[in-house]
């Protein structure tokens, strides 16, 4: 992609700034309009339609494990549920008579929350902290102490207004706000010879943190755009430039003025912008999941580099096929075959997706795996064998299972192998699978044809096993094996 488009999409998410600087140029322009209602349900939709990617976002992380998606998923929250604070504290709505003043002042900061926060998570989501945070707090147990923490927030910010604004008083005079500073009527840089407008130093420090997190944000998931073209990452970077506008717009725009009114447009533009994405992003999740495991999925989508278009890689080719099949379509029923094979085949391939092999394809009474198209220092060959002892230990408990309610049994073999093979999609445009070329697949298919000769579960080649040194798997050494193909004699061995 030439960096003609980005420039233009940039230039363009840029427009609301000067819309905005055309509005402060003139106060005949930028006239209040008071209405409180229409500002409840505005920040009502863009709560609801954060709160909706807050949570697809969060149950994919979740499901899948991926810790920095679940960041971005968090700071949508945050949003989601600050900014409806901010609705809710809306003088004259649900806040009125004498709580009016107190909740004029709520109403501000939690719209400066809901935009704090919300940079907070999705800049850290790029930071070495994200993975600090994954290896010791639980995915579980920051979503709930997230959602009780905005629950607590609303509870007192709505119960009693008056203990936040005090909060907030304290704060700015603290930092040096003017004695006779309405924090309530924000809007610093707007009338007055004063261009603080009294407030003193924090909200000036507080909102630049809050610009250069979106756009350490917005440069990070740009830079990832470039690089994966996948559409949710250049939705999420243009909707971080949105968010850095709507803090300038929040802080600089008088209250019920149209430069005020700017940063709530805005953020609804960034929340649906993402949702719009998401989707896309859902629908494409849906096909790469009949190949791929969740966790490879969740990686393909944030970005991680599986192309499909076709590349040469170093990848473990793992064959599972299943023993006397044949010969129980002479005694079963269509039906019970095809419930038999079933049986054992969710199991073995429930194992290959369990140690992040992705499912290429199944061939009638077997499939095919690959393992380490991600990328592994192993070159998957771990993982491999990993699927092979799992194959080998719960397809022994299923036959105990079987062979206890009197049900034919099965066995199995399973073979390895590991080289180049060139991956990538293959087939028709609107129907086309990811699957492995090359010569390694054909090897790795004869690894598995000698189980039988060897009379073993698994038989490995030189090339897996020589990658497993100090994996803890133990190895048997089978010996050399003359392999249709090949010119020469291969080292093969089994897992003990």
């Amino acid at each position: 992609m030439t960096l003609g488009r980005p420039l233009a999409v940039v230039l363009l998410a840029l427009l609301p700034t000067a819309l905005l600087a055309w509005l402060l140029a003139d106060p005949a322009r930028n006239g209040p309009f008071n209405i409180p209602l229409e500002h409840f349900v505005i920040t009502s939709n863009v709560s609801i339609v954060a709160a909706v990617v807050a949570f697809l976002v969060a149950r994919s992380a979740l499901q899948a494990g991926h810790y920095p998606t679940l960041l971005v998923a968090l700071g949508f929250g945050c949003m989601a549920g600050l900014f409806a604070v901010h609705g809710l504290s809306t003088p004259g709505v649900l806040l009125r008579g004498d709580r009016a003043p107190d909740a004029a002042l709520v109403t501000g900061v939690s719209g400066q929350l809901a935009l704090a926060t919300a940079a907070l998570f999705f800049a850290v989501r790029y930071t070495p902290l994200a993975g600090w945070l994954a290896r010791r707090v639980r995915p579980g147990a920051l979503v709930a102490v997230v959602v009780l923490a905005i629950l607590a927030y609303a509870t007192v910010a709505l119960a009693a207004p008056g203990r936040i604004a005090q909060i907030a008083r304290v704060l700015l005079v603290l930092t040096g706000s003017s004695p006779g500073y309405d924090p309530g009527s924000y809007g610093y840089g707007y009338g007055g010879a004063d261009v603080t407008g009294g407030a003193g130093w924090l909200p000036y420090v507080g909102v630049a943190v809050v610009v250069v997190l979106y756009l350490v944000a917005a440069f990070a998931q740009g830079r990832d755009f470039l690089r994966t073209q996948l559409p949710l990452q250049g939705a999420l970077a243009v909707a971080y430039v949105f968010l850095a506008q709507a803090q300038i717009s929040q802080f600089l725009g008088p209250t019920w003025t149209p430069a005020w009114w700017e940063y709530h447009g805005l953020m609804l533009v960034a929340a649906v912008l993402a949702l719009g994405a998401l989707f896309i992003e859902l629908d494409r999740r849906r096909g790469l999941e009949r190949f791929l495991p969740p966790t490879v999925v969740e990686r393909v989508i944030s970005g991680d580099p599986l192309r499909l278009e076709g590349e040469r890689q170093t990848v473990t080719i793992l064959f599972a096929d299943l023993r006397g099949s044949t010969a129980l379509a002479e005694t079963l029923a269509p039906e019970q075959i095809v419930a038999v094979l079933n049986a054992y085949l969710r199991v073995m391939a429930k194992c290959v997706l369990d140690t992040g092999g992705i499912l290429d394809k199944f061939l009638g009474d077997g499939l095919m795996a690959i393992f380490g198209a991600l990328g592994d220092p192993t070159n998957g060959a771990a993982a491999a064998a990993r699927a092979a002892l799992a194959i080998r230990d719960r397809v022994g408990r299923l036959n105990e299972e079987r062979a206890a309610r009197g049900d034919p049994v099965v066995r199995f073999g399973v073979g390895m192998h590991t080289g180049d093979v060139v991956l990538g999609a293959v087939g028709l445009p609107e129907r086309s699978d990811y699957t492995a070329i090359g010569d390694t697949v054909n090897t790795a298919s004869r690894m598995e044809t000698l189980t039988k000769e060897f009379k073993v579960d698994a038989v490995l080649s030189g090339e897996t096993a020589s990658r497993l040194d100090g994996d803890g798997i133990e190895l048997r050494p089978l010996g050399a094996a003359t392999v249709r193909g090949k010119a020469q004699a291969i080292e093969v061995f089994t897992l003990r």
